[in-house]
């Protein structure tokens, strides 16, 4: 069994970038973390040592996809998934090889385009869960108005992340580290 160290350091490095995959298939936030765990457990408890992150992190996503599909069954649900190559390519187009930081640095640089009271009502909904009505009574808008800010606010963001991604990749992450 790994030291202490080794565990924390193998859990900080994919946790996110697990829990996202999850959610992306289509997992809600309990269930996510439920297989994520299972999947760092079968890790530590197997021989399985990759110390490359990149093979480590395709390895955590196949247990993770396969753990989803199980829990489907036993359930008996059906979800019609892609094919592997198709779900590999298209989250290796979008998380990259930074592990989804360009899209997380455009983010952050994208928000500060946005009012205060659009980031604010997106913080509350999307940081705390908040209801449309506590949102309402936060900015000092009636709930339509708050639906209509939070969509707005998101559509800036999407068109915004957009044109930052696609300035490149390499060039994005190497400023928003400055």
């Amino acid at each position: 069994m790994p030291d202490k160290a080794h565990i924390e350091q193998l859990v900080q490095a994919h946790q996110g970038h697990l829990l996202r995959y999850l959610r992306w298939l289509g997992c809600d936030d309990n269930l996510a973390a439920d297989l994520a765990q299972d999947c760092f457990v079968k890790v530590l408890e197997g021989e399985f040592q990759l110390e490359n992150p990149l093979a480590m992190s395709g390895y955590l996503r196949t247990m993770a996809r396969n753990g989803y599909l199980m829990h489907l069954r036993r359930h008996r649900r059906t979800v019609s998934l892609p094919d592997e190559e198709v779900l590999e390519s298209v989250w290796s187009e979008n998380e990259g090889d930074d592990f989804g930081e360009t899209y997380r640095i455009a983010l952050q640089q994208c928000l500060h385009g946005l009012t205060e009271r659009a980031r604010q009502a997106l913080g509350l909904r999307y940081g705390q869960g908040a209801s449309r009505e506590q949102i309402s009574l936060a900015t000092g808008l009636d709930p339509e108005g708050a639906k209509t800010l939070l969509r707005r606010a998101k559509a800036k963001l999407k068109l915004c992340i957009e044109k930052k991604v696609g300035k490149g990749r390499n060039e994005l992450a190497a400023n928003g580290r400055d």
